[in-house]
């Protein structure tokens, strides 16, 4: 009897496990009166949680249907860092058109990234393009170097060859990344980042500058701000356009705060060291949604099947929308398991196994609809309480 309960709990461990994964995310964009498939990305994961292949997919409206268009495959060393990452495309019936590149990664004694080779499939054989070459000091990335291959050997170029070297703040965050291209003779000023952080050292700025040939002038800033988690709540992008600068939409992220990002498997993990060195979005609760008025990303976790025909939640409908008072989800093409309320900040403030809900107390608001059917689809809604 006790091997048989030890039996048990062992499945259930491992499945588990096997379910703790983000397995795909769907892109969708509003066109004044619904939200539309736009693309998809897939996937799939090892035994240590990393990243093995991501597939992109777009929308076919004409037949309904999602349709491969590239994949990139991850290949890893003992370490856990990528050493190969291969890329396909497809043409517009999901076939490979033969379109291949390829990254090799080679990494020094102490774990670091040291150079960065890209091939091009042509004829049968891997081609050189361009390789990057990676300097250290102290276990800090402070130097890179672009070279291009011409046929038989490595040389500085017009395309690939740039010479880039980094600074650090005193709290070992990255403060400048400055880029000069190759005039033909030596290097030139071409742009620059700089980095501005807050007093937890979380990055608030990104400004990206160009060189005009007499002063630095700002081409485009990203702004990011966090809640009390260290989670990136809003992000926005603004670009100089016409010598003015304009803000694009603003960019909101939505979290399950009573879970942690870092017991998932999932594809924002840094395969090579250097995620960590250049700043980027923190997510460190579990992830639900990004978006803007225009365009929106919906995380999926744990569905059966990370497939082409793992879509049947997709497009559940649900109505009304806005509502004051009940709320209806349209379970006639699947079994309905559990739906899950969460507000904007990430808060689960209502759960229930049926297909009605009520959400007049509620304040008015803008809130995230999560199903989940008896097969383990997931999929979410925005909801509107008025």
């Amino acid at each position: 009897m006790k091997k048989i309960t030890f039996l048990l709990l062992a499945l259930v461990s491992v499945t588990l496990f096997g379910q703790n994964k983000l397995t795909s995310s769907v892109r969708e964009y509003f066109d004044g009166s619904n939200w539309s498939n736009s693309g998809r990305s897939e996937y799939t994961y090892d035994d240590n949680k990393n990243l093995t292949k991501e597939t992109e997919l777009s929308w076919d409206y004409l037949t309904s249907q999602w349709k491969e268009s590239y994949a990139t495959n991850y290949v890893y060393n003992s370490d856990n860092k990528v050493i190969t990452e291969t890329y396909e495309n497809f043409d517009s019936d999901g076939n490979r058109t033969g379109e291949q590149y390829r990254t090799i990664n080679t990494y020094n004694s102490s774990g670091n990234l040291i150079q960065i080779l890209n091939q091009e499939f042509t004829n049968s054989i891997w081609i050189n393009e361009g390789k990057f070459d990676l300097t250290y000091t102290n276990n800090k990335l402070t130097a890179a170097l672009g070279y291009e291959w011409d046929g038989s050997a490595w040389v500085f170029g017009d395309d690939d060859s740039f010479k880039m070297a980094i600074s650090y703040d005193a709290n070992g965050k990255i403060s400048l990344s400055e880029t000069y291209e190759w005039n033909g003779t030596t290097w030139v000023d071409a742009d620059k980042t700089v980095y501005t952080y807050d007093a937890n050292n979380r990055l608030i700025v990104e400004d990206g500058q160009t060189w005009d040939g007499t002063n630095w002038v700002s081409e485009y800033k990203n702004e990011y701000t966090y809640d009390g988690n260290g989670n990136t709540v809003t992000g926005i992008e603004s670009y100089l356009e016409d010598d003015v600068f304009t803000a694009q939409p603003m960019e909101t992220f939505t979290f399950d705060t009573s879970q942690l990002m870092a017991n998932f498997a999932h594809p924002f993990r840094d395969k090579t060291g250097l995620d960590v060195i250049f700043p980027s979005y923190l997510f460190v609760n579990k992830i639900l949604s990004r978006s803007s008025d225009s365009y929106r990303t919906i995380y999926n976790y744990n569905e059966s099947t990370a497939n082409l025909n793992a879509f049947s939640l997709v497009d559940f409908a649900v109505y009304p929308n806005p509502t004051n008072a009940f709320l209806t989800i349209d379970d006639s093409n699947f079994t309905l398991k559990t739906v899950e309320v969460f507000n904007l900040l990430g808060k689960n403030i209502l759960i229930s196994t049926k297909n009605q809900l009520n959400v007049e107390t509620l304040v008015n608001g803008i809130y995230l609809l999560k199903v989940q059917d008896d097969k383990g689809n997931i999929s979410i809604k925005r909801f509107v309480k008025k």
